[in-house]
């Protein structure tokens, strides 16, 4: 029996393929735009030249990929890179069903890169078979059911033209009425007279049940690919199916479809989630970048995690501009309130400035406190949020101000001044969403003064 890789098919397509006799492995392979750099993520069961035919359809979701494991860049596997630019190797019959442009102006993906691609208007709706007097190895079989397939088109993403390799004919079959391609097949010559290699399809209303018509007029085509022909695999079709068994494919079919609108929801869920949490990644990284989005700067997210803890946080700098000009927050929790600096940076260590200003608008803040103070507030502490060393892991970072800069900590405390890392900041979000720590356990480790470390 052939062996077919359906890449970028769904499970209910290949339901519909296997309904009719021919069993199909599913795989992915998606576009090569440039944000992703070199890469052109992809995936296979097995190597793609132990595949007699390849079925590649270009539209597919972006959350697709998550359907399977050990998704590889398609440009490090050579084996299978290699496979798709020698076409006199396996796949030997390759079926692209081409939808809008998704990177490279060439079909790649498919297993045809001497095939061009250029993006086609709009609502392309009407097509012209292309009719050409008999040429010696055009397959008229072939030629006949791609013209019979235009009133199946669902829509045109793009137009196609072909650079011939020496060793292929590339006939057009549906034309646009200004000539652009838009349905072709390939052949090529044996001992026994043409032989098909490829066709190139628009999007169809079906493309599964599409790839189906394909490959049943192609069995007496291939008999080295689909030696089961001779074999009654007609019988295996559906409409020689008993009431029964098409009832239960019916259940499979549904079965497929409510596990795969479930499996849809969890990822998007899950994307919801990732977004939700990403400050507190983001806590490791962030900078007070300039050019970074206001709610992506290190201030935003440290002051969204204390108010994940559940901190009253207040921007003194909205609230009064002429006290102090430099604070970032007042973090306030029943009677405790800390001025709160928030500072980042890539390099090795914090600066030793940063200390000293939180202390001098300590004692600013504290002389305007009938401007700022919530009333119930009698004494100020200070607490300085740095990020430093931002740019390696957080188990290689150094704690702040040690070595020489050990006597910052004992002046810290001193000045009830807590030295928080986000570092630390980060182990303290995630044992609260772990359920380590309760929230207000969580607000207990950032009232301390000195050096602030959870273990």
């Amino acid at each position: 029996m052939a062996k077919i890789l359906l890449l970028n098919f769904s499970e209910s397509e290949a339901v519909i393929l296997s309904k009719s006799g021919y069993s199909a492995d599913r795989g992915f392979m998606g576009s090569d735009r440039k944000e992703q750099g070199e890469r052109i993520p992809f995936y296979a069961p097995h190597p793609l030249y132990e595949y007699d035919i390849l079925l590649y359809n270009s539209d597919h979701s972006p959350t697709f990929a998550n359907e399977f494991v050990g998704v590889q860049n398609l440009l490090s596997v050579e084996g299978c890179l290699d496979a798709l630019h020698n076409h006199n190797s396996p796949p030997h019959l390759r079926i692209s069903f081409v939808a809008d442009p998704i990177g490279l102006p060439l079909l790649l993906q498919g297993g045809l890169d001497f095939v061009r691609l250029s993006p086609a208007e709009q609502n392309v709706s009407m097509f012209l078979e292309h009719k050409r007097p008999a040429e010696a190895f055009a397959v008229p079989e072939v030629q006949r059911l791609v013209a019979s397939l235009k009133n199946n088109i669902a829509r045109v993403g793009q137009f196609f033209g072909c650079t011939e390799p020496s060793d292929l004919w590339h006939f057009p079959v549906l034309l646009t009425r200004n000539h652009h391609e838009v349905a072709a097949y390939g052949a090529s010559t044996s001992k026994d007279g043409p032989v098909p290699r490829y066709l190139v399809l628009p999007q169809m209303k079906n493309n599964a049940e599409t790839a189906v018509e394909i490959l049943q007029t192609l069995e007496s085509l291939l008999p080295t690919l689909f030696p089961e022909s001779s074999k009654n695999l007609w019988l295996q079709r559906d409409k020689f199916k008993l009431p029964d068994e098409k009832a239960k494919d019916d259940e499979i079919e549904r079965k497929i479809a409510e596990a795969t609108a479930a499996i849809e929801k969890l990822h998007q869920e899950r994307e919801l989630l990732v977004l939700e949490n990403d400050f507190i990644r983001q806590l490791l990284v962030a900078t007070e970048d300039g050019k970074l989005e206001p709610e992506r700067r290190l201030s935003a997210v440290v002051k969204k995690a204390l108010e994940f803890l559940e901190f009253r946080v207040e921007d003194i700098d909205q609230k009064t501009r002429t006290a102090i000009r430099k604070e970032d927050f007042g973090v306030s929790d029943g009677d405790f309130f800390a001025i709160t600096e928030v500072t980042g940076t890539v390099n090795t260590n914090p600066k030793v400035k940063e200390y000293h200003d939180i202390l001098g608008r300590m004692k600013t803040i504290f002389q305007r406190k009938t401007d700022i103070l919530p009333a119930e507030v009698t004494q100020v502490s200070g607490l300085l949020v740095l990020n430093f060393d931002c740019q390696r892991p957080p188990s290689n970072r150094a704690k702040a101000y040690t070595g020489e800069f050990e006597h910052i900590i004992g002046s810290a405390v001193e000045h009830e001044i807590g030295i928080l890392s986000t570092v630390e900041l980060h182990k303290i979000v995630v044992a609260v969403k772990n359920g380590v720590l309760s929230k207000e356990e969580a607000r207990s480790c950032l009232k301390k003064f000195g050096r602030i470390v959870y273990e």
